[in-house]
């Protein structure tokens, strides 16, 4: 039935407030997206699923509000240099033309001490470019050492860019910069994401006394006959074409439908694999570290919520990672790493690469035994259980967008109405990445999707404060032209800042991924995985 008044008050409170953080997202795409998110008295919601209406009118709001301060502030954290639009592809930055050179060199370095390297952006004739907006991946290596450090770079907008690092081992140390995406392809990139979030399609499947038809859906499709479906918790919309044949209420499977090819024919030419996530040519040969004199050895904080991440947060040593954010452990016998998640109850909710995870503690630990719910693999619940020590470990994945084959639309969930039905459980872990599936769309959608999951978090906290969160960040090695790195490191950056004042903990995979000796891979190898879930297990049992 429709709520009444009284009924939807506090939700219409709720959502009032979601509007004020939103709606100063004034571009005139994603305003079209937002302007559906408070519909008053128009929810039909039953247990947690939405039931289907057939809205004659698209209902509105007024996009005059008070400004967010702190939407404002998201909206810069991820402001970049863009280069003008419609420039020659021979005169975008190419990385067998661009140089670096180290700022004031030495014969030997020591542990712990910094190098600058300056970065000279080129195009492809080898002239200098005048403008910034390049994106780079800069590390310290070793091959032979196994270890890897990132560094961070510093854009003068002006063509040139400074890459500072730390080092962090004695030994041989190699330099790495390279260029992912030159400005003119993030300037596409850009524009893409923001007027184009048809890029990726997904179909619905309807079905009803034998009859069967498929069609588009999405967050919005601008100009057609569509069915609406809401989320009353989540103050979000999703639509589809309206069947010929069957009523809304038969939308029973969603999968992946496509992607469309959005790039000109001028513009493709940038996304070349040539072009992308391309080494710098140097003649720079290995530095020579010197290990760091009288040293006097600090303990370093044990691994609890609330710590900031430093820049780096950690470096590989012999394939394993040294956080500098405390003191992680390494769980290299099954043994310790189940005595670790003794009488714990273990949440992961988000995408494929938090089911690696799951996945690779299932492998590792021959008592957490698969407890098998019939589900579909690819979303969940998938579940495991240690009779032995008692805990449990699930995954599912989140709602949609989902890139995946075809699954039933109730069996996905927004990850804040999980949260909600969790009640005061001791020895609690919830483990969140949301990010991969939103890299093609304007960030509206998924501030929005993070404002929820983090409104969600913090009752959870409030009601069960000894309840362990711990937020995953993106990992790089998106090669795609409707999902790259760029993309990835504006949302990361979003979602770093919009749990920065929860008491959570917030893993700094981005690092992880780009300095490690093995290619960059959004599904990152086992290797990784293994260091990865290792520093969850030392914020889990920090002691």
């Amino acid at each position: 039935m429709f709520c009444t008044n009284n009924t939807c008050k506090p939700h219409l409170e709720k959502m009032k407030k979601l509007v004020v953080f939103l709606c100063v997202l004034g571009t005139a795409c994603f305003i079209g997206i937002i302007s559906n998110i408070l519909w008053r008295d128009h929810f039909n919601i039953v247990g947690n699923h939405p039931v289907t209406m057939e809205a004659t009118s698209t209902p509105t709001f007024p996009v005059t509000s008070p400004q967010s301060e702190e939407l404002n502030n998201l909206l810069k954290m991820i402001e970049w240099p863009l280069a003008p639009p419609n420039v020659s592809l021979e005169f975008s930055t190419h990385s067998k033309t661009s140089k670096y050179f180290i700022i004031n060199p030495r014969a030997t370095y020591v542990i712990g001490e910094s190098l600058e390297v300056l970065i000279i952006a080129k195009d492809h004739k080898g002239r200098p470019k005048n403008y910034g907006g390049d994106l780079f991946h800069v590390k310290l290596h070793s091959l032979s050492l196994k270890a890897g450090v990132s560094g961070s770079v510093t854009d003068h907008n002006n063509g040139s860019y400074t890459a500072r690092f730390i080092f962090q081992w004695s030994g041989q140390t190699m330099i790495s910069v390279r260029l992912m995406h030159s400005s003119e392809a993030i300037t596409i990139l850009h524009q893409k994401r923001d007027t184009r979030p048809d890029k990726v399609f997904f179909n619905g499947y309807f079905e009803k006394n034998g009859t069967q038809e498929v069609v588009e859906c999405n967050f919005d499709l601008p100009g057609q006959d569509v069915c609406e479906y809401y989320d009353q918790r989540n103050g979000e919309k999703w639509v589809c074409q309206r069947p010929k044949v069957l009523p809304c209420d038969s939308y029973f499977y969603h999968s992946m439908g496509g992607i469309r090819d959005v790039l000109s024919k001028e513009e493709k030419p940038f996304f070349s694999m040539s072009l992308i996530d391309q080494e710098i040519p140097s003649k720079l040969g290995s530095l020579n570290v010197l290990p760091r004199k009288n040293v006097t050895k600090g303990t370093k904080v044990a691994c609890n919520p609330g710590l900031k991440n430093p820049n780096p947060s950690g470096f590989y040593y012999q394939d394993v990672w040294k956080s500098l954010v405390c003191s992680n452990k390494q769980f290299d016998n099954h043994i310790e790493a189940a005595k670790c998640l003794a009488g714990k109850i273990v949440y992961m909710f988000g995408d494929s690469t938090m089911r690696q995870w799951w996945e690779y503690l299932v492998a590792f630990i021959p008592t957490l035994k698969v407890i098998s719910l019939h589900a579909p693999q690819a979303i969940g619940p998938a579940l495991a259980t240690d009779a032995e020590l008692n805990y449990l470990v699930q995954w599912r994945a989140h709602q949609k967008p989902l890139r995946m084959a075809r699954i039933g639309v109730r069996d996905i969930h927004y990850i804040a109405s999980e949260l909600d039905e969790l009640g005061i459980r001791k020895g609690m872990v919830i483990v969140i990445p949301c990010w991969s599936h939103f890299v093609t769309y304007p960030v509206g959608p998924y501030i929005r999707r993070l404002y929820h999951i983090r409104e969600a978090v913090a009752q959870l906290l409030e009601r069960s404060p000894e309840t362990k969160i711990i937020i995953k960040s993106a990992n790089t090695g998106y090669r795609f032209h409707h999902g790259s790195d760029w993309l990835s490191l504006q949302l990361d950056t979003l979602m770093r800042a919009m749990f920065s004042k929860l008491p959570v903990t917030i893993l700094d995979v981005w690092q992880m991924t780009s300095c490690h000796r093995e290619p960059e891979n959004i599904h990152p190898p086992k290797i990784i995985i293994k260091n990865e879930v290792d520093l969850m297990l030392s914020f889990i049992c920090p002691q």
